[in-house]
Order: C-alpha cells, then structure tokens, then sequence
C-alpha cells in the first residue's frame, strides 16, 4: 500500500513507487491511498486502486479550525483502521504530511509495517512523530541532517523521481517557443505563490524583451497572473506561456518538459528542487518562510552552501531583487547547473523499490 497526496509534491513520488513496482513485480497487488484532493486527481484518477480516506491538517496556531480538522483525522483514522483489516498489506510506503497521519496511524495500531520519505532537509512534526515506528526512513539530505532518528532506520535515497519517456522532441515545443531565446521557468507549486507571481508580473516586460517565459502561477495566484497576460501585446503573448497547473496532457507531463526547456528555474524550496537538481538546471530559490520548522530556508541554504543555486530569502523578495538576481544566476547557469546535479543520489525510486521487494519477500 502506498499512501500520500494532497499536492503534486507527495502525489507524484508516489506515483513513481507505484510505476516502478508495477513494471518489475507487475503481479503485485498495489494499493495508492490519498485524500482525493484536485491536484492529487492529476496523478491518481484511472489507477484500479486508488483509495480516499479523509485527513485533517493541524495549524501550529490557535483557530478554530482545528476542531473541524480534528474530526476529519478522527474520521480519517475510523476509515484507516477498516481499510488496513480488509486489506491486509504486507507493506506500506508512505510519502509522510498529514495525509498519511490518519493510516499510519492505524497501522500502527494494527502492527503492520511502514517505510517513510522525507523530502526535506529539516523533518517536519507528522513525520518525526511517524518515524519512531518506521522501519526505515528514506532522506534526500545526507543523513547526518536527520540527528534525532535512529541511524540504522535511515537510508539516503535521494529524491523520488518519476521515469519520463523521451518524446524525441525539443522541449520548447510543447510551450511553441522557438529555440533561440533563453527560456525561464517559475513556479510556486500546485498552489502557487501570490508574492512570486507579483514579482514576475513587475519585470516581465523587461524580460520579455529577451526571454521566453513558462509561468505555473498554481491556484492561488492565476486570476492576477490570467489579467496580465491578457493584456500583453500579441508578439509578447507568444513568448509567455501561462498555466494554473502543469499536468499530463496527451501523454506528455507538461511540468517535467517545462523543467527540461528551461534554463533558469525561480521556485520556492520544496519538492521542485530535487526534479531540477537532477537534470542540472540553474535555480533561483525563495524559500517560504512560514514553512513548517523553517525546512525550506534550510533546503535553500544547503544548495547555497554547495555553490549550487542563488537565493533570495522571502524579506528580501522584490522586483528589484529578482532581477538582479536573474542576472547573477544566468551569469552563474553553467557551473551552478554542474554542481547541483552532483547534490543528490539519482537513484532513488531504484533504491526505495528494492527495499520493498526485498521486505514483502522476507514476510
């Protein structure tokens, strides 16, 4: 049993386990439990087994929404506790976040054995908390980031990457983009990021001028983002390409061609980092500074410290910023895309996949 979602960055390592699973064990039974949620639906909708429990998010302040997201774990961990009896799994892989409290939860209730990913560098609260039973832990950081779990748990697999066919085509094609102009992705996530867009917003005439543009403005900030490209001039409108969310279409996953085209990559320091560190791209990082125990600041710091990407902390973010930083991290492209690709394993799902082979075979 898998278990993970929510959003794209639990989502799609998930279903990366499961591809690669399914293509060396393809008798295994392989159960994908998530919470159903619409970005969770681009990576799960027409899997034969696919699960939806319910799942509540604790705020680390006082409101009164953590009444209503209380119940919903209550409910979440009820509907658990039936699934893993009818079930029985031999195993489960769990991604960690709080879709995955509810069932982890119950399996520890019901002794069955789990192992968990933890994508950051900096473990959040759920995740310590379901470690302590975890039969392994799988980290993209060096282990020594990880001090308070048992080392003999921990494995440094790197990030959980998804295998994308070569569709023998330039990548800057699916965004109808020439090959001549350097090309920049932003992106703030499923969700997206209000300050990023904003940012973008404010200089993109300047970089259009010699640019071309993918912006994944995510849910939050795509009605802004919708407006202004609306008012471009034609000529602009064809080196700006704008979209809420970059799914699959066709068979082709738009968010991994968009990393593939792009020369420059402006995100925020969560799960894009891994998937642009392995194919050597140049980033930009702004780190979100209401992340849980600050873990993407301290993503974006071991990058910097691997002279590895150019970061501008989230204070510190502004038009003016970005551009300049624009320019130092163009000027910086090469080596900083040599050296990021050195800073993970490549070999992740390969690494996490044995694991579970070779576990389900000892029981």
């Amino acid at each position: 049993m898998l278990v993970g979602g929510g959003t794209g960055g639990h989502a799609g390592p998930i279903l990366a386990i499961y591809q690669e699973l399914k293509k060396t064990q393809p008798n295994l039974s392989i159960y994908v439990v998530g919470v159903g949620s619409e970005e969770e639906k681009h990576f799960f909708d027409g899997l034969p087994l696919y699960r939806k429990i319910k799942s509540g998010k604790l705020h680390r302040y006082v409101t009164l929404k953590n009444i209503v997201e209380s119940l919903k774990f209550s409910y979440g961990f009820v509907e658990s506790i039936f699934l893993l009896l009818s079930l029985k799994p031999k195993l489960i892989f769990s991604k960690g976040g709080y879709t995955s409290m509810p069932l982890i939860s119950a399996a520890n209730i019901l002794k069955i054995p789990y192992f968990l990913h933890e994508s950051d560098i900096e473990m959040g609260k759920t995740n310590r908390i379901m470690s302590k039973k975890a039969e392994k832990v799988f980290v993209n950081f060096p282990t020594k980031y990880y001090p308070g779990i048992a080392q003999q748990k921990l494995v440094w697999s790197g990030p959980i990457l998804r295998h994308f066919a070569d569709t023998g085509k330039d990548p800057k094609a699916f965004f109808k983009f020439s090959e001549s102009r350097p090309v920049i992705f932003m992106t703030g996530g499923s969700q997206g990021s209000l300050s990023l867009t904003k940012g973008l917003i404010d200089i993109a005439p300047k970089l259009l001028e010699k640019y071309d543009i993918i912006h994944q403005a995510g849910k939050h900030s795509i009605e802004i983002a919708n407006k202004f490209w609306s008012k471009l001039p034609p000529e602009d409108k064809k080196h700006y390409y704008l979209a809420e969310f970059l799914s699959i279409e066709n068979d082709t996953d738009m968010m991994w061609e968009a990393i593939k085209a792009a020369d420059l990559i402006i995100t925020r320091a969560g799960s894009t980092i891994a998937e642009a560190a392995i194919l050597g791209k140049s980033m930009i990082l702004v780190p979100w500074r209401h992340a849980a125990q600050d873990h993407q600041l301290k993503n974006a710091q071991y990058l910097v410290e691997s002279n590895a990407a150019v970061m501008i902390k989230e204070e510190a973010f502004t038009p003016a910023t970005l551009l300049s930083a624009i320019d130092v991290a163009f000027s910086k492209k090469d080596h900083n895309g040599k050296t990021i690709s050195e800073v993970f394993p490549k070999d992740g799902v390969a690494k996490i996949c044995d694991s579970i082979i070779k576990e389900i075979e000892e029981k």
